[in-house]
């Protein structure tokens, strides 16, 4: 599969990631710990079942991007085979999602041996981004839903609406929520660590009896057999720094 850069964006990794030298001291001054990643730590829904098949892709995180230009947005991205939708003939909608928690960790190492807690991570920087495949007819319509579930009960929703007739022009089609001028934006009770949880749905729906679409993510052959690559939610974020 293609990776996707954005404009003033650099790949971190897969794994965990690194803050990035500034090249020169002209360079605005970041705020980002040393190491810093995530790991899926639980999966509810039909669109991530925990107990997949042996072969193939599963539901797990892919890669993360950041600016080096002082605005300090992140993105982290996961990759859900079995969030994919079509319609067409006697189906005219079609859903289905998937509840992930995930568990931040900052380190003080690039093997992640060493936990530390000099940054607060704090959530929702720049909305919601997705990749994935569209090819629909006019009048269907690909609805995302993307809801999180904060620290004090209350729920942050970032929509983002694909309407046909669109036809992806590339595997890596990305598309972003609408971020308000004042993003809603909160931070992980802990320094250095915290739990998140967030559900992505997806919705598929054709106005007209008969309408034809789909929604998915590239196929590519895993030990000799078709399989769904992922599509890719990215998750915005950014840091600040703890007090001693």
């Amino acid at each position: 599969m293609r990776v996707f850069f954005l404009t003033s964006l650099a790949l971190l990794g897969t794994a965990s990631a690194s803050a990035i030298p500034l090249a020169k001291s002209s360079d605005p001054v970041r705020i980002l710990p040393s190491w810093w990643g995530f790991n899926i730590i639980g999966l509810k829904g039909p669109g991530c079942p925990s107990n997949g098949p042996d072969t193939g892709y599963k539901t797990r995180e892919t890669f993360g991007l950041n600016t080096v230009d002082g605005s300090e947005i992140y993105y982290w991205h996961f990759a859900y085979p079995h969030i994919k939708a079509s319609v067409g003939g006697d189906e005219d909608e079609a859903n289905v999602w998937c509840e992930t928690t995930l568990n931040y960790t900052e380190w003080k190492d690039a093997k992640n041996t060493v936990t530390a807690a000099d940054y607060r991570l704090k959530l929702h920087k720049n909305g919601t981004e997705v990749i994935a495949n569209y090819d629909l007819d006019e009048g269907v319509e690909a609805k995302w839903k993307f809801t999180y579930y904060t620290t004090d009960d209350d729920e942050v929703v970032d929509t983002i609406s694909v309407n046909g007739p669109y036809k992806s022009k590339y595997e890596d089609d990305m598309q972003k929520s609408p971020v308000p001028k004042n993003p809603e934006r909160w931070a992980l009770p802990q320094c250095g660590t915290g739990i998140i949880k967030y559900k992505t749905e997806l919705s598929l729906k054709a106005k007209k009896r008969g309408g034809k679409g789909t929604v998915a993510s590239p196929t590519l052959t895993v030990d000799g057999k078709p399989s769904y690559y992922g599509v890719q939610p990215g998750i915005s974020y950014d840091f600040e720094k703890c007090k001693k």
